[in-house]
């Protein structure tokens, strides 16, 4: 070991040795399971840097998003009633608007003495 080496080899003794920690205690691998691991810079799709292990290790952090119980049959028939009721009279008050609008422009017009139709002219306010 040189003097140049020493503080090279120190650090991956306490890399190897926080490795090992990790998988042992932490994650709980067996010594039967150590022999087997093996690492990996690539993966079929790309290069696996740090940020990308990052990433995946911080997915387990995400919460489960909370998904809602689909519509049961009461609610989607109550709901579609309600929203069936609220169509149908928006619908009857644009067919009685329109139907106030025309009777009024059919008052406005007048007929001439010949039969045919004249607008009334309005005295300008």
């Amino acid at each position: 070991m040189t003097p140049q080496n020493e503080q090279h080899k120190r650090g991956l003794c306490f890399d190897a040795w926080y490795m090992w920690l990790l998988l042992t205690y932490a994650i709980g691998f067996k010594q039967n399971d150590l022999q087997r691991l093996s690492f990996a810079n690539t993966f079929p799709t790309g290069k696996v840097g740090w940020t990308l292990g990052y990433m995946i290790n911080q997915t387990n952090y995400i919460p489960a998003e909370f998904r809602e119980q689909k519509i049961n049959r009461s609610n989607f028939i109550s709901w579609f009633s309600s929203s069936l009721a609220i169509a149908i009279i928006t619908l009857i008050f644009l067919l009685l608007t329109c139907y106030i609008c025309c009777r009024k422009r059919s008052t406005i017009v007048s007929r001439s003495k010949d039969g045919y139709i004249k607008p009334i002219e309005q005295a300008n306010v």
